[in-house]
């Protein structure tokens, strides 16, 4: 079977000398596993620049019958990145949230709403050219929304702290990082509800934020382990 898509790229593992098993979201048949010819040759239709994680591809797939593994045999670039492949700041989210999303997408199931937002995103952190220290926190907020698991924002005078287990907010506070003060619940709170991709956060509270939507995504996602390019994006963005 042939299939044409579009795809976003989640990770590509070099395995011998230009093969290649790359990751994809696609539009329409979710996550699928494909190995390819990668070269830098002008005949090459598969180029290594086209498999950086999260580009936004065309592509052309084999796929056979009782085969996890499909074959990638071409991509295009479907949007061109001006800035999101080489500006540092923006590397470092890129790499973060493809780590974010090869743990979280897993289905062979596609949802255009899904592709559309991830994709847009890229797009718009491509352009930014101001107040996108705060855009993986605004992702990973609105990302809940789109896979069906985000908090309950019941957050008031007698529900005063965020409860990670729950996914509310609760009278009881818990220790760090599964449960918030009140202070840092009000603001989870105002940024669930506002969802303002321009409200920047200081380094402080953006470290915990990000630490706590973490461990959520930990406690309500099978298999989401540790991230491993969180520590490298919190070091890009102390200041």
């Amino acid at each position: 079977m042939q299939i044409k898509d579009r795809a976003i790229v989640l990770q590509c593992v070099k395995y011998a000398d230009k093969k290649h098993i790359v990751k994809l979201y696609t539009e329409h048949h979710g996550v699928l596993s494909c190995s390819a010819r990668v070269s830098n040759s002008s005949s090459s239709k598969i180029k290594t620049s086209s498999l950086i994680p999260l580009s936004i591809l065309e592509v052309d797939i084999i796929a056979k019958e009782n085969k996890d593994v499909k074959t990638l045999v071409e991509a295009n670039a479907a949007f061109i990145f001006t800035e999101l492949h080489f500006d540092l700041n923006k590397i470092s989210i890129a790499q973060f949230l493809a780590e974010i999303l090869n743990k979280v997408l897993k289905e062979q199931i596609g949802q255009t709403e899904l592709f559309d937002f991830i994709a847009k995103q890229m797009v718009v952190l491509d352009s930014a050219t101001k107040n996108f220290s705060s855009f993986h926190i605004h992702f990973l907020i609105d990302l809940l929304d789109h896979i069906g698991l985000s908090p309950n924002n019941n957050f008031d005078t007698s529900n005063k702290f965020f409860d990670c287990r729950e996914g509310k907010f609760t009278p009881l506070e818990l220790p760090f990082p599964n449960g918030l003060n009140e202070s840092s619940s009000e603001l989870l709170s105002q940024l669930l509800r506002d969802k303002d991709p321009d409200h920047t956060l200081d380094p402080a509270s953006r470290n915990m934020l990000l630490d706590t939507l973490l461990a959520y995504y930990r406690y309500h996602i099978p298999g989401f382990n540790e991230i491993k390019s969180w520590d490298v994006l919190k070091e890009v963005f102390a200041g």
